[in-house]
Order: C-alpha cells, then sequence, then structure tokens
C-alpha cells in the first residue's frame, strides 16, 4: 500500500514536473517578459553565488587578490554584455554601480562605464515605426532630415539629430515599444532576485517602480523641461552655468520628445577624453591610470572628499596653458613667414586643456541641491549620460523623465536630513526615523545614523571604514536588522547616489552634506523654521503622509 502511495506520488510530480516544464518551454518562446526574467536569473545569480561561495572561503582559510582578479575577468564581460542587451532596469542598475568603485573590480567598473553611453541601439527601421505611430504620418513629413545614427541610447528609448521642415535643429528621443512591458517584468524578476540575495534594494525597487509609468510618457518629461527650465533661470543658474533645453510640446507624444538640440559630448565622455590624452601624453594609458586609482582606493579606502587642485587653480592652469600656446605660436608664425620659406616650418600648439572637474562638480551639486531642498522638484535619476559639456563650459541638463515632487512637508523633512547631517547630528537623525515610521529589530540609533550617512551623504572611509558596500550593509543587517522603512525619500537617495558614483568617476569623492546642508539651514531659515527651534513634537507636526515598506531583514 505504501509503495503504491510512493508510485502514486511519482507518477504524479513527474507529470507536474512534465507540465510545467512544457508550459515554462511555451513561455519562454512566446512571452519576452518571462524569457528576459530566465535570462537574467541564468545570468546573475551563478555569478552571485559564486562570489558569495569565495567571501566563504575568505572568511574560513583565506583568499588572496588574484583570486578574486580571476573571479572578476571571468564574469564582467559576458555578464555585463548580456544585461545590456536585456537592457531596460537592467543597464539602470548596471549603471549606478559603476561608480561603485569599493564594490566591484577593475573588471567590472569598466564594463558598467560602457552602459553608460554603449547601450545597444535599436534599428533605426523600429525607430521609423515608433516615430510614424506617433506622428501618423511619414518621417519625411515631420522632419526635413533624421540622422539613422543615434546620438545616445539608454535603457528604454534612444536619441537622434533631425531638422524641423523649418530648418530648425533637435533632438528627437524616441521610446523603445516593448519598453513599457517590459520594465514591468524587470522590476519584478529584479525584486525576486534582491529578496533572496540582497533584500535591502528592495526599498529602492518599489520608489523606482512608482516612478515608472511616469517616466515612461514624454508628455510628462516635456512638462518637466518646461518647469526644470524656469526654475533654473529663476535661480539664476540658467544660461550662466547650466542650459535646460527646452521641449517642444506640440511635436512631443507619449513616446515621442523634441527638444533643443544642445553641442557637446556627454559628460562622462569629455572626462574620458582628455583623461586618455592626458595619459598618453604622459607615456602612460587610461587603463593604467584607472587600475592606480582602483590600487589607492582598495589600500586606502575611498576618501570623505576631495582634496586635489581647486576649481580657481585648475582655471589659472587653463588661463597658462592659452597663453603659453599663444605665445609658442607667435614665434612659430614670425618663424614660418621668414625662415620658413627656407626650411622647415614650425608647428603650431594647442594643448589640451583640462576639463574643470572641481567647478563642474560644485555646479552639479548646487544645482540638484537647490531642486532637491528649494524647490522639490528634482531629477532622481542623474548620471554622466544626462549632462553634456558644452564647448563654452557650460554644463547642458539633458535628461528629465525620473523626476520627483516633494509635498512642502517631504521637502522641509529632506531639509532636516541634511542640517542633521551637515551638523553631525546623530540624535535628530534618529528622532525622524521614529517619527518617520522606521522599525529595527534592536533600534539601534548608531545604526540608523550609519544608513543616513551611507544613503544620503558619503560611502568614504569614514563612514563605510574598510569594508566595501555590500559588506557595510551586511554588517548593518546583522547588527540590527529593519523590519520597516518609508519610501518617501528613496528618490533623494538615488540622486544622492548618482552624484556620487559621477563624482567618483570623476576622480572628485564628494560630502553631499557640504554643499547641501547650508543650502538646507537657509531654506528653513525663510520658511519661518530655523534649525535650532526643531522639537520632536515640531517633526510630528510637519510629518508628511509616510508610505512604509515592510520586509523582515532578520
Amino acid at each position: 500500500m505504501i509503495r503504491t502511495a510512493c508510485q502514486g506520488i511519482v507518477r504524479a510530480s513527474g507529470a507536474c514536473l512534465l507540465g510545467g516544464g512544457l508550459y515554462g518551454t511555451f513561455l519562454y518562446q512566446t512571452d519576452d517578459g518571462f524569457r528576459r526574467a530566465i535570462q537574467a536569473y541564468q545570468t546573475v545569480i551563478p555569478v552571485a553565488l559564486h562570489y558569495r561561495y569565495l567571501e566563504w572561503i575568505d572568511a574560513t582559510i583565506g583568499t588572496t587578490q588574484d583570486d578574486w582578479e580571476k573571479l572578476d575577468e571571468r564574469y564582467a564581460v559576458p555578464t555585463v554584455s548580456k544585461l545590456g542587451q536585456l537592457q531596460g532596469m537592467y543597464c539602470k542598475y548596471c549603471q549606478t554601480a559603476a561608480g561603485w568603485n569599493n564594490t566591484f573590480g577593475e573588471a567590472w567598473i569598466r564594463e558598467f562605464r560602457k552602459l553608460e553611453n554603449e547601450v545597444p541601439p535599436r534599428d533605426i527601421k523600429a525607430v521609423y515605426q515608433t516615430v510614424e505611430e506617433e506622428t501618423g504620418k511619414p518621417v519625411h513629413e515631420t522632419f526635413a532630415s533624421f540622422d539613422p545614427i543615434p546620438l545616445g541610447s539608454a535603457s528604454i528609448g534612444q536619441v537622434h539629430r533631425a531638422t524641423l521642415l523649418d530648418g530648425r535643429e533637435v533632438a528627437v528621443k524616441v521610446q523603445y515599444a516593448e519598453a513599457q512591458a517590459l520594465f514591468q517584468h524587470d522590476i519584478h524578476t529584479i525584486r525576486s532576485i534582491c529578496e533572496k540575495l540582497a533584500p535591502e534594494h528592495i526599498v529602492l525597487l518599489e520608489a523606482i517602480e512608482k516612478q515608472n509609468a511616469a517616466e515612461l510618457d514624454y508628455r510628462n518629461e516635456a512638462n518637466n523641461l518646461q518647469e526644470i527650465h524656469q526654475n533654473m533661470r529663476q535661480h539664476g543658474f540658467h544660461p550662466r552655468e547650466v542650459v535646460a533645453p527646452q521641449a517642444l510640446k506640440e511635436l512631443s507624444t507619449a513616446r515621442m520628445l523634441v527638444m533643443d538640440l544642445l553641442p557637446g559630448p556627454k559628460l562622462v565622455d569629455g572626462m574620458r577624453n582628455y583623461a586618455s590624452q592626458w595619459a598618453q601624453d604622459h607615456g602612460t594609458t587610461l587603463h593604467d591610470l584607472e587600475v592606480a586609482a582602483r590600487e589607492r582606493i582598495e589600500t586606502d579606502g575611498i576618501p570623505s572628499k576631495y582634496n586635489g587642485p581647486s576649481a580657481w587653480q585648475i582655471s589659472l592652469y587653463r588661463c597658462y596653458l592659452r597663453l603659453k600656446d599663444r605665445a609658442l605660436n607667435v614665434v612659430s608664425a614670425t618663424y614660418n613667414g621668414t625662415l620658413g620659406w627656407f626650411t622647415h616650418p614650425m608647428s603650431y600648439h594647442n594643448s589640451t586643456l583640462p576639463p574643470n572637474a572641481p567647478r563642474i562638480i560644485d555646479t552639479l551639486m548646487r544645482v540638484h541641491g537647490t531642486q532637491l531642498l528649494v524647490d522639490g522638484v528634482f531629477n532622481a535619476d542623474p548620471n554622466g549620460g544626462n549632462f553634456l559639456l558644452m564647448p563654452d563650459g557650460r554644463i547642458a541638463l539633458i535628461d528629465y523623465g525620473a523626476v520627483k515632487r516633494f509635498s512642502r512637508n517631504e521637502r522641509l523633512t529632506v531639509c532636516l536630513i541634511y542640517a542633521a547631517l551637515a551638523r553631525r547630528d546623530e540624535a535628530r537623525l534618529y528622532d525622524l526615523c521614529k517619527v518617520g515610521g522606521y522599525k529595527s529589530k534592536y533600534g539601534k540609533s548608531r545604526v540608523v545614523y550609519k544608513l543616513f550617512q551611507f544613503g544620503y551623504d558619503s560611502w568614504g572611509k569614514d563612514v563605510t571604514g574598510d569594508k566595501n558596500i555590500q559588506q557595510f550593509i551586511d554588517d548593518l543587517k546583522k547588527d540590527d536588522p529593519w523590519e520597516e522603512v518609508p519610501d518617501n525619500f528613496t528618490m533623494a537617495k538615488l540622486m544622492s547616489i548618482r552624484l556620487r558614483a559621477l563624482a567618483m568617476g570623476m576622480n572628485h569623492p564628494v560630502r553631499c552634506s557640504d554643499w547641501w546642508g547650508g543650502i538646507a539651514e537657509e531654506v528653513l531659515r525663510q520658511e519661518g523654521l530655523p534649525y535650532n527651534n526643531w522639537t520632536y513634537d515640531m517633526i510630528v507636526k510637519y510629518k508628511p503622509n509616510m508610505n512604509i515598506q515592510k520586509y523582515k531583514f532578520a
């Protein structure tokens, strides 16, 4: 009897497995989202498990640096290449990780950075089809010319240079046909992976999913560009320091955005091109410079802040190079106009001017701090591909799909956060957590303070010590696992992380509160609520409506 029952269970199990396998095969062949999910699982999970295994080996018998570098070289290229092909949210995560120099090895950073500006573009026929579907007429009836080679390609669409029928040059951003459906699948796939391997990312995923619907409608981005343009002009940033393009709303639709065409390479390209030229002039390579920088980080950790030449010093150096070129070229021109007629002419000098990285970072930090704390309307997803380095040195702000808007109470709360971070006020931050609904197993204020510093301010060695990012978070979870977390300010946190990653890629580590603490204090004064007047009861009074995410990390 028992044997018969067991045989029945085996036969039933076999039938279920066979049926499930057949259905899974059917879905894989017919459902693009399911197929992408399986490909993502197959790509990421074996890699993550192998690294976890090496961590266990390291904790038991020890490993060498060579062991980790071999693993990096084995997995970085095929993994990032596959995620780049999948695009969508997979690309966004890789772009964010490009700045995590103290978590990923040099091989990973190299590959992640490719996806900041080298997402595989779609065939021009698919782009034309979308344009015609959105306008209801052939491409040539809307545009006099349309460059088939994209200016750039990203996770949900790509941008092309075009000329309108009246002769104006514009940038046309065209969304991929399947972007909306695939993003939903991607979020759920990444969430299921994180639940098993990195649950601390769940809150971020929830916030991104909420933001996703608005980002996928380009009419929202057209409105965002108009609002940001007005705000930047009102605050005096535009056109003196930055330029925000204006959208042509009469031509923009849900899946096509037409806007001003601004000159200049993407910021990340301009910086890397200069670094490559500098390396060549000094007998080395960009790769060797990046390896040396990586080794310094591994030895000394990420600095808490930049300590190199100032913006003023670099400006003087740029002036010196220009004056030197002019003086040498006067000599060359004089010689070539006289003796040069009879001998070999002298060459002219045109020094490569270094981008003023400190000034660029200072501008970006002040702009985004003002957007966040003064306006409460900010770009939650800034990265090196979203800024252009214009020929006159100004920065073009070109991507405002991921815009977050804060209520007044949310804006006041984030002002309190950055003022407290600048003052190192651990007690005030702990009060904000308690009022905001944050709960953890033991309620340790020191863990709360570290999470605030890491999420909103800095991942320098003064915060993370000698640990990489994942090790740092893992240790905090062990010390005091959190269970309920408000997600209201997650997009502000993402903006901070993105800017810090961009700054690290420019060899200019930042602490956000160095710029934003002062802005926050001034906003609170102007609102009639100076920082020193705040009490626990006031925090309760101005508490925004919180969106609590519950998850057991213990």
